[in-house]
């Protein structure tokens, strides 16, 4: 026989080797001992989590020639019959891939065969992988044989993507979900490899494997294996290496220039990466990990260490970077160019004059409210609050308003109706003349809309104060369309206020 890699040589045998699915291990283990086995069942959860092995291992059980009751739970894996699924070579056992054979009269040849009593095994075990992959015409050709299978066999359906199934299907089978691996249980599954192989591993080296593979065993046990050729000894600078994660590669560099809002350094960097080789899928995941510490140690948790060059960012502007790379990292894999999200997300990053929620000091604050540091300059070296002043404010109020419009119609038109009074350091008190007005605009939503636009047009972070004023002391805005007068001196809302106001009270959506 031909060499074997580790995930075959050293997959599970019996339930007791199935590592992070004891609950699932123990309620199949009990319908077997009851003789309580379903006719069909189905396998769900993200690849390398046993799927396939629980499916083999049920397999053995009911077909064990010295457990041939199951009461036991477990095969022997001495008898011929464990011997022969274990090799692979029991007729009885029959495993699809529907990613290949997927069609309609794939399935009619199934149904055509499953009709045939076993020849060697007590149940014939069908194991089809990846069903999510059968088209719908063979889902319907497939459906009457699960509904009424012949005696003595058994379905097992595994796939990554349940959803995709159709009802009718699951319907008709027991459904178990196969939860990823946690880091420290992929660990436990590499020590068994290692122990049988008798290699020797620095420290450290599982771990890395462990927290790269993302909850697949299968994906940990084929890294150790490609580690492993030719060595008796693994270091954890060559993990490091294999896994694009040695210390030239670390996002450190990036994140401190995405602190200073150094667009081109950025740009560079990433360049540099990908000039050297590294793997831009484990490199984003890396940042994000840095990113996602940052702001759990700025929402109050002492026990994480705060990573040192993302320190001066504050709780949105990490909330932000989080959300920014996550989409740049979702799309490496599908963009012709890999780098080019991660680029995007730079750009985006360092072109923005302010930031919502940037001027914010205390976790779960928004603009408008809350303590706020005062500061000569913002990260992105935006002049003093002080220089601006209510004429500078009314000079450009109007930018402000064409600035929302697109964002938001309905936003725009309630500010329409507001005017600027005062600014006290980053303090912009606007009057407003309608009470439902004035809640509507304290809302988390339109506080955001309209703090990112002013703080944005007057290059500084400022927050909103609104307060209630007298309505013959409103004069019209700037922005067109005007506010017309009756000649009875009173106010009537142009179209823009009226739909603002259907929309508070339920009559229009957004």
């Amino acid at each position: 026989m031909g060499y074997i890699s580790f995930y075959r040589k050293w997959r599970p045998q019996d339930f007791g080797e199935i590592i992070g699915q004891e609950y699932n291990v123990r309620t199949i283990k009990n319908a077997i001992s009851n003789n309580r086995l379903s006719h069909c069942y189905i396998f769900c959860g993200p690849r390398g989590t046993g799927k396939t092995s629980a499916a083999r291992i049920i397999a053995k059980v009911v077909n064990c020639e010295r457990n041939k009751k199951g009461k036991l739970g477990e095969p022997c894996n001495r008898c011929q019959v464990c011997r022969m699924i274990t090799e692979g070579t029991a007729l009885d056992l029959i495993e699809i891939d529907a990613a290949s054979t997927r069609g309609i009269d794939d399935i009619r040849n199934l149904r055509e065969k499953v009709k045939l009593a076993p020849t060697q095994l007590r149940n014939k075990i069908y194991i089809i992988d990846e069903v999510h992959m059968l088209t719908t015409e063979a889902f319907n050709a497939l459906l009457k044989t699960l509904e009424e299978p012949p005696a003595n066999t058994i379905f097992i359906l595994c796939t990554t993507v349940p959803e995709k199934l159709p009802a009718t299907i699951v319907s008709r089978c027991t459904r178990f979900n196969f939860p990823k691996a946690r880091p420290e249980e992929v660990m436990t599954a590499l020590k068994r490899v290692v122990k049988g192989e008798k290699f020797k591993v620095e420290k450290g080296v599982l771990e890395e494997i462990a927290q790269a593979v993302d909850g697949s065993f299968r994906d940990g046990q084929k890294i150790l294996d490609q580690l492993a050729a030719g060595r008796k000894k693994i270091t954890l600078l060559e993990t490091k290496k294999l896994l694009g994660r040695i210390e030239a590669l670390s996002p450190k560099k990036l994140l401190s220039l995405l602190a200073e809002k150094e667009m081109k350094k950025a740009l560079l960097e990433i360049d540099r990466i990908v000039t050297t080789g590294g793997d831009l899928a484990v490199y984003s995941r890396e940042l994000l990990d840095r990113l996602r510490l940052g702001l759990l140690a700025k929402a109050g948790l002492t026990e994480i260490s705060e990573p040192e060059e993302i320190k001066e960012l504050k709780m949105q502007q990490l909330r932000f970077l989080l959300e920014l790379f996550s989409k740049a990292a979702n799309q490496i894999k599908t963009n012709p160019i890999p780098q080019l999200p991660l680029e995007l997300a730079v750009v985006e990053w360092c072109g923005r004059k302010h930031l919502r929620g940037e001027a914010e000091d205390e976790p779960g604050g928004h603009l408008g409210g809350g303590t706020q540091r005062k500061s000569s300059q913002n990260l992105s070296g935006s002049p003093h609050p002080s220089n601006v002043n209510l004429d500078v404010i009314l000079g450009k109020w109007n930018e402000v308003l064409v600035g929302i419009r697109p964002l938001n119609y309905s936003v725009e038109a309630l500010l329409r109706a507001t005017r600027p009074i005062d600014i006290n350091g980053e303090v912009l008190t606007l009057e407003v003349f309608y009470r439902f007005h004035k809640e509507r605009l304290e809302e988390d939503k339109c506080r955001r809309i309209v703090g990112d636009m002013v703080s944005q047009v007057f290059g500084v972070p400022i927050r909103l104060k609104y307060v209630l004023g007298e309505r013959e002391k409103v004069a019209p805005q700037k922005s067109p369309p005007p506010v017309e007068k009756k000649s009875s001196g009173s106010l009537i809302e142009n179209s823009d206020i009226i739909k603002a106001a259907e929309e508070i009270f339920g009559t229009n959506a957004d």
